[in-house]
C-alpha cells in the first residue's frame, strides 16, 4: 500500500461538496479534528429561528430556542465565530403564541451581541390578511433589537412585511447599516408617514447617526452594491438613504429593483441620478400608475445616465384601449444610447381584457404603440440586445381561453424582434 496522503486542503475541498448535507456534515466532524473546522463551518453557517414552542422547563422562564442557542454560546463561545447568517421568520399562522414570537422572545438581542461574525441577518415575518396590520415592534422591543444590530458588521441586510412606527425608528436602524453591501426592503412601509423637511431631516441624521466624536468629514460610507425596496412609503425612505448623512454610498450601487408609484416617482428618478454605475434594473409599476402624467421631458427615467444597464426588467399593467404603458415607455427607450450594453430586457405585461365597448379601431390604436416599439428595439441602438422575453398575463384569468388570442395579437406587433430571434414569450397563468 502506497505511504501517499493526500493534502489536508484536498480534504477541505471535499467536504465543502458537502455543504448542504447535515448529516454527512456532522459525521465528517466526528471523523478527526482536522475535519472539524472545515465540517463546522458549513454546519453553523446559517443559524434559522422559526418561533418554535418553547419546552417544557422548571423554572418560570420558557426554554425557547433562542434560550438554547445564547446558553450555548455562552459555553462555547467559539461556535459564534462560524454563524455568518442569522434567518428569522414569524410564519406560524395558527398558533397565535408563536406569530408574534420576536417580540417576546427576550433573548433575541442577546443573541445577536454574541454572533461577533455575522454578516446577513434576515427578518421574513407573515404577509397580513387583509384586514390585518403588518408587524410591528413595541418601541422597547425596537431599542433593544437596533441596539444589538448596532454591534455587528453587517453586509446584507432583510426586512420583509414589516412597518416602522415612524420614520424616526428607519432612521435608528441606519447606524447597523455602515458596511451594508446588500439591502432588501420587500413590502416594508411606516405607520405614521410624516414627512421630514429638509432641516428637520438633517437634524434627525445628525442625532442618531453621528457619535459626539464624529464629523462631517470624517464619515466613512458603506460601498453598498445591491438593493430592493419595494414599499408604499419609499418616497419617505429614499430621500434617507440619498441624504449626505447617509452611512450609504450609492453611486456603487449594480442592481436596483424597486416599485415605481405616483407617489414615488420623482423619487426614483432622483435615486437613478445616483446609480450610473447600475447593471441589473428592475421597475415594478403599479396597476394604476398614470402614464400620460409623466410624458414631460423632466419625468422620462434617463438610461443614457446609465452605461453599464445590462439588464432591464419591467412589469407594466394595462387595459387594452383605455391605459396603455407605450406612451411613456417610448420615450423612455428612446434615452439608451449607441454603445450601451443593454442584453437582456424582459417585460412582463399585466392586461386587463378590453370592455365589449372598445371598438378595433380602438385597439388597433393600442397595438400601434407596440409595433413602433419594435421598430425602436430593432435599430443598431440595441445591437448588443440578445433576449427580449415578454412574460404575458391576463389579469382574472381563471377559466378564460383568450390570453391566447390576445397574445398572439402582441406577437404579430413584433416582427422585428421575432425575426431575429430575440423574442420569447412566456404565458403566465
Amino acid at each position: 500500500m502506497s505511504d501517499e496522503k493526500l493534502c489536508p486542503e484536498l480534504f477541505d475541498y471535499i467536504i465543502d461538496f458537502l455543504h448542504d448535507d447535515e448529516t454527512a456534515l456532522r459525521s465528517c466532524a466526528l471523523v478527526c479534528r482536522s475535519w472539524v473546522p472545515t465540517s463546522r463551518i458549513h454546519l453553523f453557517h446559517q443559524l434559522s429561528l422559526t418561533g418554535c414552542p418553547s419546552k417544557a422547563s422548571l423554572g418560570w422562564v420558557p426554554d425557547t430556542a433562542c434560550r438554547q442557542i445564547y446558553g450555548t454560546l455562552v459555553s462555547s463561545p467559539h461556535l459564534a465565530g462560524y454563524i455568518n447568517k442569522v434567518s428569522v421568520s414569524e410564519t406560524d399562522l395558527y398558533q397565535p403564541a408563536n406569530y408574534r414570537w420576536v417580540s417576546g422572545e427576550i433573548m433575541f438581542p442577546p443573541l445577536l451581541k454574541k454572533l461577533n461574525a455575522l454578516k446577513e441577518l434576515e427578518f421574513n415575518f407573515p404577509v397580513p390578511g387583509n384586514a390585518d396590520p403588518k408587524t410591528v415592534w413595541s418601541t422597547m422591543v425596537f431599542k433593544d433589537i437596533s441596539d444589538a444590530m448596532k454591534t455587528l458588521t453587517l453586509r446584507s441586510f432583510t426586512l420583509r412585511q414589516f412597518a416602522f412606527t415612524n420614520l424616526a425608528e428607519f432612521i435608528k436602524v441606519l447606524e447597523s447599516w455602515k458596511h451594508l453591501e446588500t439591502l432588501q426592503l420587500d413590502s416594508v412601509d411606516v405607520y405614521t408617514p410624516n414627512h421630514l423637511s429638509a432641516s428637520a431631516l438633517d437634524q434627525a441624521l445628525d442625532l442618531q447617526i453621528l457619535t459626539p466624536t464624529q464629523t462631517h468629514q470624517h464619515e466613512q460610507k458603506a460601498s453598498f452594491r445591491h438593493l430592493l425596496l419595494k414599499s408604499n412609503n419609499s418616497s419617505l425612505f429614499i430621500p434617507i438613504l440619498l441624504h449626505a448623512r447617509s452611512p450609504l454610498d450609492l453611486s456603487g450601487l449594480t442592481s436596483l429593483m424597486i416599485n415605481i408609484t405616483s407617489d414615488n416617482y420623482g423619487n426614483v428618478l432622483d435615486l437613478l441620478k445616483y446609480t450610473p454605475n447600475v447593471e441589473i434594473l428592475e421597475l415594478e409599476i403599479e396597476t394604476i400608475f398614470d402614464y400620460e402624467a409623466h410624458l414631460e421631458n423632466r419625468g422620462t427615467i434617463d438610461l443614457h445616465s446609465m452605461p453599464s444597464l445590462k439588464k432591464l426588467s419591467l412589469q407594466i399593467s394595462l387595459l387594452l384601449g383605455r391605459i396603455e404603458p407605450m406612451s411613456w415607455m417610448l420615450p423612455f427607450f428612446s434615452t439608451v444610447a449607441p454603445g450601451n450594453v443593454i442584453a437582456d430586457l424582459l417585460i412582463k405585461c399585466v392586461v386587463d381584457k378590453p370592455p365589449p365597448t372598445v371598438t378595433v379601431q380602438a385597439l388597433d390604436n393600442s397595438l400601434a404603440g407596440w409595433r413602433a416599439f419594435d421598430d425602436l428595439l430593432s435599430q443598431q441602438t440595441f445591437s448588443t440586445l440578445k433576449r427580449f422575453r415578454l412574460d404575458f398575463a391576463l389579469d382574472n384569468a381563471f377559466g378564460d381561453q383568450s390570453i391566447d388570442e390576445i397574445l398572439n395579437e402582441y406577437i404579430k406587433q413584433l416582427p422585428g424582434l421575432n425575426g431575429k430571434g430575440l423574442l420569447e414569450v412566456c404565458k403566465v397563468r
